[in-house]
């Protein structure tokens, strides 16, 4: 992933992912990962939420070149936060929600250009940063989601 196309293609698998979820049974869709564990819906949930968070705090600041309005959250709070607001919504929303929100980010970080993809912005955080950080984090829960389904089957 060296190209901005590179990264945003990778960027983009998880609409994919939350697409092929629709699938899932319900009792799948909302069953524990794993004992005391998130199930599939609160960890797309949790992501799709991340997504919005940043898109309207960091992303979009970032592009229209802005003050962003990141501030100090507590991250245990908004991840159960994300839970408890997946557990409101039908699989079908929430998958719709998550792959709409990704769209949303895609499109924003296409319109920065790849020059200005390593500058920090007010010594916080660069596109490419933005990238790989959350490129990891959906890389590790949709992989929890595959080794839950792969053991399911």
């Amino acid at each position: 992933m060296n190209t901005k196309q590179e990264k945003l293609a990778a960027f983009a698998e998880l609409a994919g992912f939350a697409e092929s979820l629709e699938r899932l049974t319900e009792e799948a869709w909302a069953g524990p990962i794993a004992e005391g564990k998130w199930s599939p819906r609160d960890i797309i949930s949790h992501m799709m939420l991340w997504d919005k968070y940043f898109l309207e705090n960091a992303v979009l600041p970032m592009a229209e070149h802005r003050p962003m309005t990141l501030k100090p959250l507590d991250f245990d709070e908004f991840n159960r936060d994300a839970a408890a607001y997946g557990r409101t919504r039908s699989k079908q929303d929430l998958i719709r929600q998550t792959v709409e929100a990704r769209k949303r980010l895609i499109e924003v970080i296409e319109s920065i250009p790849e020059s200005e993809f390593g500058h920090k912005y007010e010594d916080k955080l660069s596109v490419d940063e933005y990238l790989l950080d959350f490129y990891e984090h959906d890389r590790h829960h949709m992989a929890q989601i595959n080794t839950y389904l792969s053991e399911r089957a």
